[in-house]
């Protein structure tokens, strides 16, 4: 076991889109990684099951996106860990997995998962294993009450470590993009167009 610097990135990425790589890469540069791990849950256990991929598929479509991207060699992995278990993905499990390989570990969540922490499975755990990064919007000093409260709740009743990653906001999301590639609109401005070009080719979303 060592002290490099993990981060774990995970998700459905359905697809993968502009704001899954910015935030990736604002995890990498605030946290200081020296690893980045992007993986795909193989089922999620808060999200109903996604129509038009399976888990291989956005596996993949995850490596198409990172493959050209600056230190995609170096410091970022797409990682098949939850879709090669073949189980409902719990965060815990994976934290349990890769604290083989370091003490240092840093998860990443957006403010909706971070507001509903404590409803995860073995949420006590996470917090045992790893910090947790937070993505938050720059240059913005008045937080929601919500997102005030969880931190201090975190910090003062399970001992959590939180770490604020400023990132501007991408206005989209996956359903949004899904709906946008069934109709079969235009999405240059959010997928990259090598995913782009596999989505159309497996027809998927559609």
């Amino acid at each position: 076991m060592s002290d490099v610097k993990i981060g774990i990135y995970g998700g459905t990425f359905a697809p993968v889109h502009i704001g899954h790589i910015r935030s990736a890469f604002a995890f990498l540069s605030a946290c200081n990684l020296d690893k980045l791990f992007i993986m795909p849950n193989f089922i999620p256990p808060h999200k109903s099951t996604i129509q038009g991929d399976d888990p291989q598929t956005r596996l993949q479509m995850l490596k198409i996106a990172f493959s050209e991207l600056p230190f995609y060699n170096d410091k970022i992995i797409v990682s098949d860990f939850e879709v090669r278990n073949k189980e409902t993905s719990y965060t815990y499990k994976t934290l349990e997995h890769f604290k083989f390989i370091s003490n240092d570990l840093t998860l990443l969540c957006g403010t909706d998962n971070f507001l509903t922490l404590e409803k995860w499975k073995n949420f006590e755990r996470v917090f045992e294993l790893a910090k947790i990064a937070h993505i938050v919007r720059p240059n913005t000093i008045d937080e929601s009450d919500d997102i005030l409260l969880a931190k201090e709740i975190y910090i003062s009743k399970y001992n959590a470590q939180i770490v604020d990653v400023p990132m501007a906001p991408v206005d989209i999301s996956s359903t949004e993009l899904r709906e946008k590639i069934k109709l079969g609109e235009n999405t240059s401005m959010y997928i990259p167009g090598n995913v782009r070009m596999f989505i159309d080719k497996y027809n998927l979303y559609r």
